[in-house]
């Protein structure tokens, strides 16, 4: 009977002892039997073949079916006679009938039309019963619906409001699964999210450092179910305990860390309290993070703008050790993500450029653009030119399914790593072109990669003596008025230097002469234009987002190298250590309306020293470069 049958394929599920041939042979006969099951039964069925992971659509099918028809029948005969016993199936669903049963179908990915009604209707009844859902029971719910990208938003809602009530009893899988599930769907639950940090800080605090340290040693994971990785990494969770389970989990491993902290970066709630607590907690577990969790975690932390650099020099011999082990996509976000907050890792960024240039036949286009734009970011000059040739080879072959957002950063890219071969690049130019003639009226680009299409079209037309242009007259020239339409503004760096300037000796000849001076042959704005004596003199006063490190980086070394090749004036770069090494201890105090005020007032007495020293260190740049 239904139950025998329930019970039987249930047993061999919590064994986790595969028996296939029983399990096809049961599918026919549940299937004949449905209408004598109940939601438990329905339920324990679903959840066992999920478990073993036998396959079997037309029963996911049949069972969805019956439970609909019965609940259909169930209410037409409620409509006839209000005083009916006749129950509707879908109510008798308990909490962890529901829970599994959205479980099951998300784990076996069954999503069908039929399926769908199905969890339409499971949903439904779940927020009736949600006073009656326990924590895992909610999560699992959540999940499921989200690993299936089925849209629930009442449930969604209610489940926020509920969950933030018992959010005490969530142990650290539920948490990371509930979150990845609401930023998963793009579904906004910002006080839910709030509440969670909160815990979730306030859990790792109270953990003492000796209890933390034991559970490192063990390099245990938690008893997760990790299951297969998924390709689009970015979008998963692993599945959670089956509802029968009795593990249970008290802290937090690699796996939760990796999966929380991406869906707070993903939905844009970047608390620094919980990725600062996140961070300190990950230094702890880092051995036993695998190549997909370090991906994931790093992703979440530069999308945040986040930056953790003692989790950051941690992961980078790990993720060396482990890069065998990457896929395509977790080497590009980990490149993107130590370029994305300016974090020098250069062994890391020399390991993959020597491993991994046989993988690069499997990067989709979006692996390629951020993988090359990573080592121009942080200018890594150093790379193997097997690996930039074998991304340009691959662009080209993928050409047609980059867009062209995409081409013009990977040309951008070449142009900072110093690529002068021309004939290499110019099909890239070419599909730009085409582009640009095909839908003249309806071609974009954001404006930042209108300013790198005219970067690389300096580079390779005027650097490296093209004969002609590479790209239509007309978007060479849109090109070049956008890059002379951006706005810069001054930093306070950059107010204390021009002062200096301009309190040096008259007899030096210095001049301040305008700023934000615009350079009319490549269109970069120069930060001071002063004069010296006879010439005029660019001077880029460059600030730490100019630095990986005290290396320039990627697009500064651009600018500096086209304002040297092509500028109309030569060129003086004032780096921000440099400056901050001749400042007093107490800098914000100084007032600069009184450079020159020679009174004998205790705030020019306090100050003197270091305006003679800043005075000084630009009289000494000026005639190391043979102006003075």
């Amino acid at each position: 009977n239904a139950q025998d049958i329930a019970n039987t394929v249930w047993a061999y599920a919590t064994a986790v002892h595969p028996a296939p041939a029983l399990f096809d042979a049961m599918i026919p006969i549940v299937m004949e039997k449905l209408d004598n099951f109940d939601s438990q039964n329905l339920a324990n069925t679903v959840w066992a073949y999920a478990t073993v992971q036998h396959p079997a659509p037309q029963l996911f099918d049949a069972v969805a079916t019956a439970a609909l028809a019965a609940t259909t029948n169930a209410n037409a005969t409620t409509r006839s006679a209000t005083n009916s016993s006749s129950g509707n199936k879908l109510d008798t669903f308990n909490s962890q009938a529901i829970a599994n049963t959205v479980w099951a179908y998300a784990s076996m990915g069954h999503y069908t039309p039929n399926s769908k009604l199905f969890l339409d209707a499971l949903s439904t009844s779940a927020i009736k019963k949600l006073n009656f859902f326990n924590s895992q029971e909610m999560a699992i719910t959540l999940w499921g619906c989200a690993t299936l990208n089925h849209s629930s938003s009442k449930f969604f809602d209610a489940v926020s409001h509920h969950a933030i009530q018992k959010l005490p009893t969530f142990n650290p899988q539920e948490i990371a699964n509930t979150v990845w599930a609401y930023a998963h769907m793009g579904h906004q639950a910002s006080e839910l999210f709030y509440a969670i940090s909160q815990l979730v800080i306030e859990r790792i605090n109270s953990l003492s450092s000796q209890a933390m340290l034991a559970n490192t040693a063990t390099h245990s994971r938690g008893g997760y179910h990790v299951g297969n990785s998924h390709p689009e990494f970015l979008n998963v969770a692993s599945p959670p305990l089956p509802m029968t389970s009795s593990t249970k989990m008290d802290t937090f491993n690699s796996q939760t860390i990796a999966n929380t902290v991406w869906a707070y970066a993903t939905v844009g709630h970047t608390d620094p309290h919980l990725f600062n607590a996140m961070s300190q907690l990950a230094l702890l577990k880092l051995d036993s993070f695998n190549s997909q969790e370090i991906a994931n975690t790093m992703w979440a932390y530069a999308t945040a703008n986040h930056p953790a650099p003692e989790f950051f020099n941690a992961v980078t011999k790990l993720a060396i050790s482990k890069l065998d082990t990457f896929n395509s996509q977790e080497i590009a976000n980990t490149l993107w993500a130590f370029a994305t907050l300016s974090h020098p890792a250069p062994e890391f960024f020399d390991a993959v450029s020597n491993l991994t240039v046989t993988k690069l036949k499997i990067f989709n286009s979006q692996e390629l653009a951020n993988a090359i734009w990573a080592y121009a970011a942080v200018y890594h000059y150093s790379v193997n030119p097997q690996f930039t040739n074998g991304i340009l080879w691959e662009t080209i072959q993928k050409l047609e399914s980059l867009d062209s957002e995409q081409i013009v950063n990977i040309l951008w890219s070449l142009v900072v790593l110093d690529c002068i071969n021309t004939q290499s690049v110019i099909p890239l130019f070419s599909e730009i072109s085409k582009r640009y003639y095909s839908s003249q009226n309806g071609f974009q680009l954001s404006r930042e990669a209108m300013s790198q299409l005219h970067q690389a079209s300096m580079w390779y037309s005027e650097e490296h003596s093209c004969n002609k242009s590479l790209l239509p007259v007309q978007l060479r020239q849109e090109c070049f008025t956008n890059f002379c339409s951006s706005e810069n503004t001054s930093s306070k760096l950059q107010y204390d230097i021009v002062q200096a300037f301009r309190s040096l000796p008259p007899y030096l000849g210095v001049f301040v002469i305008e700023e934000e001076s615009r350079c009319q042959r490549t269109g970069y704005s120069i930060d001071v234009l002063i004069g010296v004596q006879q010439q005029k003199v660019a001077v880029e006063i460059d600030g730490p987002c100019h630095f990986i490190g005290f290396s320039p980086n990627g697009a500064t070394m651009l600018k500096q190298r086209q304002l040297c090749s092509l500028g109309t004036t030569p060129l003086l770069s004032i780096p921000y250590w440099e400056w901050d090494m001749l400042n007093s201890k107490n800098p914000n105090t100084i007032n600069h309306n009184n450079w020159n005020n020679k009174s004998n007032n205790d705030h020019y007495h306090n100050y003197n020293g270091e305006i003679k020293r800043k005075k000084s260190y630009l009289q000494q740049r000026l005639q190391q470069a043979s102006f003075l």
